[in-house]
């Protein structure tokens, strides 16, 4: 409770010609201030302000009405017997008691006047109120000198003036204390025969009255039991007297000794509370008086809380994790100040407590966790009664985490055919959540998971499938995406087609050729190994859909069947075998005496070995020279442009013979190919670049250095038996299962 102290002031004039103009708006403050609901009294006030005159000397007195009735007749009484004088102020001269009122006002209070013959008076002031300056005035005849004066209260002296130490002897008691009757007089000596003796001379004594300024305060309270909340006036009731309307009060308020001050003599307490209890009092006071009145005991009583509420918001009890719970809890009545809690079902611990001097209160939970779900409740108190609300189910919606794509098969297995698992999961979520699936941007696949569960789908590879995926999940509250994935689809390798083309060459004996091996379908990288008769020859790597090629030397008994592999990590295809057979030609003429029968029995045979050649060329047939084995150390020498022999090779009837051209290959005249050396076969292999293919992770199986233009492969000459025979019975197989089917196709000129 505040409580505020401040001043009423009234207009103070000293000017007794002034004090009947005043004194009817003085009076209406004095009934304002004092709550008086009776008629004031009318005032007498004295010129000159004395009570005690010599005899035959005039007063001038006023009655001094308010203006409801200071128009109307004024009755003057002396010694309480009706004056015949009408008017406001009337001069007297004779000793006793004046009264004045008018109309329907009561009666003044008595003014005593006295006029003595005595040859010394002592005079003071009408009226003498506690805190006035109160004036003695020893005064003699005007034929008396006096020489020394002395005034005494009650018998004793109070003051002395000597002869000669004084000019005035008027004597001045301030701050008058509040007396019932204290008695005054004073004494003088009278110089006798010029001086040279006096006689001391005593004036009547005198009784005097220091009448209250104001009455004892009294608190008044609009109620002493007040309920919380309530609004309480607190009054601070005095009376001025008439004489005194113009002094200035000013008033208190206290409640357990603690002091605030307030403007009026009223105080509005506003929102009283039950700590507010306690006694007041109240206090008054001028310049020079102070009283307080008794104290007054104010109980504020409490109004225990009633009708408790608790609801949330967002309402409908459902709340997205991360947003803001608010748990609100209210009462319909109840005063003071009301203690609220918060409860979770199933536990004891208050989670959070608040109080407050409203009929509500709130609690934030600023981000909901989904372990917050349950329910709640609240309590509110201010009796030590508590009263519990219902409860009330909060569940949390969850938003969905980034979904996860996996395949069910590594990516070294994704080749076509292959049936591949596509899985969209989410580790956390509020069910039903909608899957979609992405292949580079586009819807290929929704799924609904009634339970949160995740949802998948086959799909069997092609090549088309290749590409990346993403997938996206959807519960109504959020929407993710996985990370994107990319899937690539290998396609195995085709039968690869062995080529063999011969390559000019001046050397005696000895046939240089070129094998090539290509695959037509297939993800690189690919690599290639070349066969005679199930022994290897060489191996190579190639990128981008090239062709592999190994250059050998070959003479006659290094004849035979020959064949390659491609392999791309999907499984390995092995090509048709192709005979090929390596005859040395004649460099000299027969001798001179071979006859011109000779001659045409060797045309008829001729002519016999081109029809035979040609039905081998239908059927698919060939003979190839044997391999060299000579060997002499390569040299760093130049390098000379020869060209192709024609090519034979086994292939369908259908294939397309422009596709197996290729660049002029550069090779060393004076390097032997195939040199053996102990039972390390070397062999060189030629890698001829074609059309760029999308490559895959076996790229990673090759050395960033490696050279393709040319390799080098380091052979076993020493294969095993079983192995040879294995090639060997698998060309021939192969070679009578498809003897119908291919014929010999020249690819170069």
């Amino acid at each position: 409770m505040n409580l505020f102290a401040t001043e009423r002031t009234f207009p103070f004039q000293s000017s007794l010609d002034l004090l009947l103009m005043l004194l009817w708006a003085s009076l209406l403050v004095i009934a304002s201030v004092c709550g008086q609901s009776a008629t004031l009294k009318p005032v007498i006030s004295l010129t000159p302000p004395w009570t005690t005159y010599f005899k035959g000397e005039r007063v001038l007195l006023k009655c001094n009405g308010f203006h409801s009735y200071v128009t109307g007749e004024i009755q003057w009484y002396f010694n309480q017997k009706l004056l015949e004088e009408t008017h406001s102020s009337i001069i007297v001269k004779n000793s006793g008691q004046y009264q004045c009122r008018t109309k329907d006002s009561p009666l003044s209070n008595p003014v005593s006047l006295s006029f003595s013959r005595d040859e010394l008076i002592l005079q003071t002031p009408y009226p003498v109120f506690e805190g006035d300056t109160l004036v003695l005035r020893c005064r003699k005849k005007k034929d008396i000198e006096f020489t020394d004066v002395t005034y005494y209260k009650n018998g004793k002296t109070i003051k002395s003036f000597l002869k000669g130490s004084f000019k005035d002897t008027d004597f001045s008691i301030p701050k008058a204390r509040l007396s019932n009757y204290d008695q005054y007089h004073c004494t003088s000596k009278e110089s006798i025969l010029l001086g040279i003796t006096s006689k001391k001379i005593e004036a009547k004594p005198v009784v005097i009255k220091v009448q209250e300024l104001f009455s004892l305060p009294i608190l008044k309270s609009t109620t002493l039991e007040p309920l919380e909340g309530t609004n309480v006036t607190l009054s601070c009731e005095t009376q001025l007297p008439p004489e005194k309307a113009n002094t200035q009060l000013h008033f208190s308020f206290f409640r357990n000794s603690l002091s605030e001050w307030t403007e009026t003599s009223k105080l509005q307490i506003t929102n009283i509370w039950k700590e507010d209890s306690g006694f007041y009092f109240c206090a008054a006071r001028t310049s020079e008086v102070w009283k307080k009145s008794f104290p007054v005991r104010i109980k504020v009583k409490r109004i225990p809380v009633s009708g408790i509420h608790m609801e949330i918001q967002p309402p409908g009890g459902q709340v997205t994790e991360g947003q803001t719970l608010v748990l609100l809890c209210s009462v319909s009545g109840g005063t003071g100040d009301i203690t609220f809690s918060w409860y979770k079902e199933g536990t004891a611990t208050v989670l959070k407590k608040k109080t407050e001097r409203f009929l509500k209160a709130e609690f934030k939970i600023l981000a909901v966790r989904e372990s917050e779900a349950g329910k709640y409740y609240c309590t509110a108190d201010n009796t030590n009664s508590p009263l519990y609300s219902r409860l009330v189910s909060i569940s949390i919606k969850i938003p969905v985490s980034p979904p996860l794509l996996t395949f069910s098969i590594p990516k070294t297995q994704m080749f076509v055919g292959k049936v591949v698992e596509l899985r969209c999961d989410v580790q956390r979520g509020s069910a039903p959540i909608f899957y979609r699936f992405y292949h580079e941007g586009k819807i290929m696949k929704n799924s609904s998971a009634s339970f949160g569960d995740a949802a998948s789908f086959n799909l069997s590879l092609t090549k088309q499938h290749t590409g990346n995926y993403f997938c996206e999940a959807d519960n109504g509250i959020s929407i993710q995406s996985s990370q994107m994935l990319m899937l690539s689809v290998k396609v195995p390798v085709s039968r690869p087609l062995l080529t063999i083309s011969e390559i000019k060459s001046q050397a005696p004996g000895q046939h240089l050729v070129e094998l090539q091996c290509e695959a037509e379908t297939g993800t690189s990288p690919i690599f290639y190994q070349f066969f005679h008769q199930g022994i290897i020859l060489g191996s190579v790597w190639t990128h981008l859909r090239e062709a592999a090629f190994l250059n050998l030397s070959l003479k006659a008994e290094d004849s035979g069947i020959y064949s390659c592999e491609a392999d791309n990590g999907i499984g390995p295809q092995l090509s048709e075998g192709v005979e090929f057979s390596a005859t040395g030609k004649q460099r000299g003429l027969l001798a001179g005496g071979v006859s011109l029968g000779l001659l045409g029995f060797l045309g008829l045979i001729g002519v016999a070995l081109l029809l035979y050649f040609r039905s081998q060329r239908r059927s698919g047939e060939n003979f190839a020279p044997g391999l060299s084995r000579d060997f002499a150390i390569p040299g760093f020498q130049d390098l000379t442009e020869v060209e192709l022999e024609p090519t034979y090779v086994n292939a369908p009837a259908d294939t397309d013979q422009q596709s197996r051209t290729h660049n002029p290959v550069f090779v060393d005249q004076e390097l032997t190919v195939n040199p053996v050396i102990s039972d390390i076969v070397y062999s060189e292999v030629w890698n001829s670049q074609q059309k760029k293919e999308d490559t895959d992770d076996f790229t990673s199986m090759l050395s960033p250095t490696q050279d393709f233009s040319v390799v080098y492969s380091e052979v076993k000459s020493e294969q095993l038996l079983q192995e040879k025979n294995r090639m060997t019975e698998a060309t021939e197989e192969t070679q009578e299962d498809d003897i119908g089917n291919y014929e010999n196709v020249q690819l170069h000129s």
